[in-house]
């Protein structure tokens, strides 16, 4: 995921050569890939940048530091999050340390609830608690959210109706921000792109002030040590036919899909009317895809922009479960494009 926002000079650390359709896809597409490179072949000084920030460089490999995981853990963690956003959320939200608590917690809640790991990434590990019914759902706790503690949060389901992503720089526990993502979720909360560009995003008046106050009172809680990019993310949602904020479900100290879009746009420069998105695109079930031609004939139906970002499969021609494209196009037509794509990649 590196390779689009590099720099010419820089050198991407890989565990497998690139494809060379690929990377000349890529500089085709205005972008400036660095070069790969695998662990070993690269010695002297680096300045070393990380999806994350877990590790040091040494003797031209990368080693974990523990004063760095440690960091890196207690930014992430949700429970730890929960210090964060005290007194700047509205719905109420917990710890549950066993599957006694959770049984008593069940029993003594107002449902719907969702149970969140204490780390997971883009709506996976969690579960929803709609109903007294949903109790079967317990034998998943282990398997989904790889055990005890977790978060439980009260869950808002469909009258939740825009998720957005503040983008921000951290230096020396200073919050620097870059701009908001619009993010594209499904009916059950999963991940499946963001989007950025056109006009002013919807609703910016009613979320920026609360994620402002939310920074400011929160920054004193992040450790010096860490540097570098973070995404919070947020929703808004009805309740008794008012619109609720949400100015933060979680804090993601990393380089998030919607930084990486952030960067590809830079590079890339379009027009600021242009709307650029990315779109999370599972494998087809069926197993047959040919993604070249697929990309030249949404190209040209759609009349967009269409940059393969990861590639979908490896050299030995095994798919990955998930892959990576980014687009432009207009504003109006954004929905039909979004829905076109998702449609032919997945037929």
């Amino acid at each position: 995921m590196f390779f689009p926002i590099s720099r010419s000079e820089d050198f991407v650390l890989v565990e497998e050569l690139p494809n060379e359709e690929l990377f000349t896809h890529w500089k085709d597409s205005g972008l400036t890939p660095g070069s790969p490179y695998l662990e070993g072949d690269l010695l002297g000084d680096v300045t070393l940048v990380e999806w994350g920030c877990r590790n040091e460089w040494y003797e031209g490999r990368l080693t974990e530091d523990p004063l760095r995981i440690e960091t890196s853990r207690y930014l992430n963690s949700k429970i730890t999050q929960l210090d964060f956003r005290k007194h700047h959320s509205p719905l109420p939200a917990k710890v549950i340390t066993s599957e006694e608590h959770l049984f008593a917690e069940l029993e003594e809640t107002k449902l719907p609830i969702v149970l969140k790991s204490e780390f997971g990434l883009a709506g996976r590990n969690h579960i929803i608690f709609k109903s007294r019914s949903d109790s079967w759902k317990m034998s998943q706790v282990n398997k989904k959210l790889f055990g005890f503690p977790i978060v439980a949060e009260s869950w808002v389901g469909e009258e939740r109706f825009f998720d957005f992503s503040t983008l921000w720089d951290v230096q020396d526990g200073e919050f620097f921000y870059l701009t908001s993502t619009a993010m594209l979720i499904d009916k059950e909360g999963v991940f499946r792109g963001i989007r950025i560009g056109g006009t002013e995003l919807p609703y910016t008046a009613n979320f920026l002030p609360p994620v402002m106050d939310l920074v400011r009172d929160s920054k004193g809680l992040i450790p010096k040590e860490y540097s570098g990019p973070c995404a919070i993310d947020g929703f808004l949602f009805r309740e008794e036919g008012r619109t609720q904020i949400q100015p933060v479900s979680e804090f993601n100290f990393r380089y998030s899909i919607g930084r990486v879009l952030w960067e590809v746009r830079k590079k890339r420069n379009p027009n600021k009317d242009t709307v650029s998105g990315i779109l999370i695109l599972p494998y087809p079930k069926q197993g047959s895809l040919e993604e070249w031609s697929t990309l030249i004939r949404l190209e040209k139906e759609l009349g967009v922009n269409l940059v393969l970002l990861t590639p979908v499969r490896d050299l030995s021609g095994k798919p990955y479960q998930n892959t990576v494209l980014y687009f432009e196009t207009t504003e109006e037509k954004e929905p039909t494009v979004v829905e076109s794509i998702w449609e032919s990649w997945m037929d």
